[in-house]
């Protein structure tokens, strides 16, 4: 399963570096927080069962801005962005378990117990509120449950192309042939990682195993941090983490726990990007024909979290994909600017 993973309008979508770049490799080398830093840990938050979580902050100021991936990404994806940010205030991007340097977790990953680890995270003492909060993809739901739990501690919200409840079900009946496309390659590659893991369990690994289990070497990276990924992906429990959080991700039980937690966050400043463009898919006739028509359903759920503060907009992001942080990340950079001098009262 390729670090580049995603949650895309309710598939897995292995997006190609020709595609869309690589989030952590985007923009100038030498601007950029060093890329050897990523092949050890930020900062390791001991939690009370003895587990440990990887967070690596930058940068001074408050607000604090965290950053929360979406679904099969690291802390490594907003290398670029938060170098960016740092310039500002200070920015943190935190690893989930079983990503990057956290420690995998035997319980099961779904969005209460992923906001839980969020919460442990910024309990640190060195991680104080109040907090902008930014989340890609799936990082929505632990980016919505934490505000839910903790509105006096969020300053404010910038959502990334973010997942919605029951978006599988709703782009299912709004365009019913193109969604079909996307979940054969979601059950495709949920397969593969069931297969990947396996086959770790049993120590079956040879040429076969390292080709569709675990990520080539970035050629841009250093070797000590290509030694580093492949190391951490080797671990067969951080991959049953990874399924975990993908089964309750597309079957109701997330989508539940956030819909039973939603609310109004009153005039908290929020702004939801959303990718103005699908990527490349297998579609035949029919699903070509309902394109528009499932871009419409992902703007309208986007809508609808706009619509819990106020203070909410929806903007749509031209000549963007899913990533709209590599595609257009000075977009990505002005809203949570925009955001930030708005929670600090200089809009």
């Amino acid at each position: 399963m390729s670090r580049s993973a995603c949650i895309l309008t309710g598939a897995i979508v292995l997006l190609l570096a020709t595609l869309t770049a690589d989030a952590a490799s985007n923009g100038k080398a030498d601007s950029q927080i060093g890329l050897e830093s990523y092949a050890r840990p930020g900062t390791l938050v001991k939690l009370a069962s003895g587990r440990k979580l990887n967070i690596r902050c930058v940068g001074s100021g408050s607000p604090t801005v965290i950053l929360t991936a979406g679904a099969g990404e690291q802390s490594l994806t907003w290398r670029s962005l938060q170098t960016q940010l740092a310039r500002t205030t200070r920015v943190c991007a935190w690893d989930r378990a079983g990503f990057g340097f956290s420690d995998p977790s035997p319980q099961t990953q779904d969005v209460v117990h992923t906001t839980n680890d969020l919460e442990a995270v910024l309990a640190a003492p060195d991680t104080p509120p109040p907090y902008v909060l930014v989340g890609h993809s799936l990082g929505s739901y632990e980016t919505l449950m934490f505000v839910f739990r903790h509105p006096h501690e969020v300053a404010g919200i910038v959502l990334i192309d973010p997942a919605a409840p029951y978006q599988n079900q709703r782009l299912s009946r709004a365009a019913p042939h193109t969604y079909a496309a996307i979940d054969a390659i979601q059950q495709e590659q949920i397969a593969d990682l069931k297969s990947c893991i396996d086959r770790m369990q049993r120590s079956s690994q040879d040429a076969t195993f390292e080709a569709k289990c675990l990520s080539p070497p970035m050629p841009e990276y250093p070797a000590s941090l290509n030694r580093a990924l492949n190391q951490l992906e080797r671990n067969a429990n951080a991959k049953a983490n990874f399924l975990s959080l993908l089964d309750n991700a597309f079957t109701a039980k997330d989508s539940q726990e956030i819909a039973a937690s939603w609310k109004s966050l009153g005039p908290l400043p929020l702004i939801v990007l959303t990718a103005g463009e699908l990527p490349p898919l297998p579609l035949d006739a029919a699903g070509q024909a309902q394109k528009p028509q499932l871009q419409a359903e992902w703007s309208k759920m986007h809508d609808e979290i706009a619509a819990l503060s106020t203070h909410g907009v929806n903007r749509t992001v031209t000549g963007a994909m899913h990533y709209i942080y590599v595609d257009r990340q000075a977009v990505v950079v002005k809203a949570v600017l925009e955001v930030l001098g708005a929670a600090r009262g200089k809009p």
